[in-house]
């Protein structure tokens, strides 16, 4: 990992005299639960029917992760939300992409999967453009228009040959009620080398200026085995019936990923990304591009943070996600993978970009930076707080002349130190449920923040509980949605997961460190320990929706 430079490190200790951090933030009152998993009939059809996916679904207990959210500008009571939702597991299936609905503010919400995925006989799944095409959806992204039109976006892929890779979007209309229609917005090259769509972001247009209504969606076209990605952005202005051909907004000299979109008042549009040291000619660096032609064309890419020190889970151990059994690190630490990226909003006030890094010490906190036009950034990055502990996966929203950044953070974990990821003590055992949401605000442009804890119970993202292996997977984003009269979050939360006993460990194999879950009754193969072809029990074995991998979407007013 490149290190940071001195004059960074002095960039840093120049802005702490702008910080406004609250000592103690107090706790929010209460959380909602999105995803309503335990409860038979919970999860239905687009019509209201059911199928035996969508029953399984409704008791499965299984991850969901990669929330999206989007609070709708026609009427702020009606919330969408989306995450990887792998209930599809519990009858044979693969991850796919979950929709959620709330009409009352978010305290209650309706439980449901994007047409099309594998087993979906209804009218609207034998014509989705997925049917038959993938057997796997996610990385969910949304975004309404000011008429109440819902847009979901999403991945669709197989994990064997043909890959695919592609785009899809569905369309909900009536406040996101009713499901019209899915269409391919881009397609991957159907082979295991070939191209892959990823990393996918989409954002509508809420101005009531002349491109009002028009849908950007931006993602990182992934070459073969080639590591040199390549940021694109399509457009549709006729509600997501058809989209325009590809633009590049970067010239692919290294690794990009993880986009990001906003459109300002003026209608417009920001696009912001990560890239990754790879070789000598790259660097670690956050950028920002600018169109304001409704992305025919854009600005040539400003770097924002240069050379920052990643916090990425191969900063802790070269696999950047360990677990047990063949997924076990020589650390003994136990953590998802995860890593730095960015996020932007704008508002009246100008362009705002969030990201998270390492500090010199090690320590991984958010950082905002503001620009009036997104095009010259003459002021320095501003550090969101100085309390202890590490803050990653931010996201970022304004409406009602106040910036909102969410962010996950551990400040509460008694066993924090820079060198570890959260929720880890010396010795690699759990240290409890210490990370928790925290909301910074700014209502001055984002020159100053304050701070709030969002969730009312702490999470640990560690537990050893993705699918049927032994390792951690928690997404690699969170999300929040601001309009005139509500901001929303929503974030991966494990407050529900089951602990338990492995029955397939032994001393020598990380027992006892604390991050296992319930799976009691299911049946291993013997003697297959550690050995490279470790077998887990199969993904359809009823004892896997015990609660053991009943990771859950939260969410929460800001």
């Amino acid at each position: 990992m490149p290190r940071r430079s001195v004059s960074r490190a002095l960039v840093v200790l120049a802005v702490c005299a702008l910080l406004t951090p609250l000592a103690g933030p107090a706790a929010a009152a209460s959380n909602s639960r999105v995803t309503n998993d335990g409860t038979a009939n919970s999860y239905r059809a687009y019509d209201g029917s059911t199928d035996a996916a969508l029953t399984a679904c409704s008791t499965g207990r299984r991850a969901e992760n990669e929330p999206t959210v989007a609070v709708n500008p026609h009427d702020p009571d009606v919330i969408a939300a989306g995450s990887n939702e792998y209930c599809l597991q519990t009858v044979g299936g693969d991850v796919w992409a979950g929709i959620y609905r709330s009409t009352d503010g978010g305290s209650t919400w309706s439980n449901s999967l994007v047409p099309g995925y594998p087993g979906d006989t209804s009218p609207a799944g034998t014509s989705s453009p997925t049917t038959g095409v993938c057997n796997a959806a996610g990385d969910p992204t949304q975004s309404f228009d000011n008429d109440g039109r819902l847009f979901y976006g999403f991945i669709c892929f197989n994990r064997a040959k043909p890959s695919n890779g592609n785009i899809y979007v569905a369309t909900y209309e009536n406040d996101g009620a009713d499901y019209a229609q899915t269409t391919r917005v881009v397609r991957g090259t159907p082979s295991v080398w070939g191209v892959f769509n990823d990393k996918v972001n989409l954002v509508v247009d809420q101005t009531s200026g002349p491109r009002s209504g028009t849908i950007y969606i931006g993602w990182v076209r992934y070459p073969g085995q080639a590591a040199n990605n390549v940021l694109e952005v399509v457009t549709s202005t006729d509600h997501g019936a058809t989209f325009s051909k590809p633009v590049k907004v970067s010239q692919g000299h290294g690794e990009e990923q993880f986009a990001d979109l906003a459109v300002g008042p003026d209608g417009s549009l920001y696009v912001t990304w990560r890239t990754f040291a790879h070789q000598k000619s790259t660097s670690t660096d956050i950028w920002v591009a600018r169109s304001t032609d409704g992305a025919a064309t854009f600005s040539e890419p400003q770097v924002i943070a240069s050379s920052i020190s990643a916090f990425d889970g191969e900063a802790f151990d070269p696999a950047g996600a360990c677990g047990d059994g063949p997924f076990a690190c020589p650390s003994g630490l136990t953590y998802p993978r995860f890593a730095s990226m960015s996020a932007v909003a704008a508002d009246p006030s100008g362009v705002h970009v969030v990201w998270n890094e390492r500090l010199p010490s090690g320590q991984s906190k958010a950082f905002v930076r503001n620009s009036a036009d997104g095009l010259a950034w003459p002021t320095p990055a501003i550090q969101l707080d100085t309390a202890p502990g590490h803050q990653w996966f931010p996201d970022i929203a304004s409406a009602d002349g106040t910036i909102t950044a969410i962010f996950y953070d551990s400040r509460t974990d008694p066993a924090y130190s820079p060198d570890r990821p959260s929720g880890n003590t010396a010795a690699g055992t759990n240290s409890g449920n210490v990370v928790d949401i925290i909301a910074a605000r700014s209502t001055d442009g984002g020159g100053t923040w304050t701070e709030t804890t969002v969730t009312s119970v702490g999470s640990n993202l560690n537990w050893e509980q993705f699918g049927s292996r032994r390792s951690s997977f928690m997404g690699d984003y969170i999300y929040v949605s601001a309009v005139p009269g509500r901001t929303f979050g929503t974030w991966t939360d494990t407050r529900d997961v089951v602990s338990g006993i492995d029955p397939r460990e032994t001393g020598a194999d990380d027992d006892g460190d604390g991050f296992d879950v319930l799976q009691s009754g299911c049946v291993y193969v013997p003697n297959d320990i550690d050995a490279p072809s470790y077998t887990s029990p199969s993904i359809t074995d009823p004892c896997l929706s015990q609660g053991g991998m009943d990771s859950n979407i939260y969410g929460g007013d800001l």
